[in-house]
């Protein structure tokens, strides 16, 4: 009985389809989650999520939020879900630039902390893009 997958931004569903396993960014580190996983839920953390399917591998750079494992659905709530193939490098570099420099400006809390996340959401997708560019 294969897994079945769902991933939701707050745009739209991205994803609704049976795989065979999905590997994740949480907050407390890397999951792989196979069918019949215990049900549990989770933080996520900026990073790459990994679907496997048919003997293929799929990656998405993806951002924070949280996941659901129920009755054999995986449903992944986040604010970024970008396949490999649509980041565009040049893009996540110079929002990597503009984020580093605003961190050395005087920001309050809440300014801080939004642009610390968007410096995440942009590593993640960076790392994603080019550990893909390798193979």
């Amino acid at each position: 009985m294969p897994l079945h997958l769902k991933i939701v931004t707050p745009e739209k569903q991205i994803f609704d389809e049976e795989v065979s396993q999905v590997n994740v960014s949480t907050a407390d580190g890397q999951l792989g989650i196979l069918p019949n996983h215990v049900n549990l839920m989770a933080k996520l953390a900026p990073g790459e999520l990994v679907i496997k399917r048919g003997g293929k591998e799929e990656s998405l750079a993806i951002g924070t939020g949280f996941l659901q494992m129920a009755g054999n659905t995986l449903t992944v709530m986040t604010d970024l879900a970008v396949e490999e193939k649509d980041i565009d490098e040049k893009a996540m570099e110079e929002a990597k630039k503009r984020a580093e420099q605003a961190l050395e400006q005087t920001l309050s809390g809440e300014e801080y902390a939004e642009t610390l996340a968007a410096l995440e959401k942009s590593l993640a997708q960076l790392r994603v893009k080019r550990r893909h560019k390798i193979r």
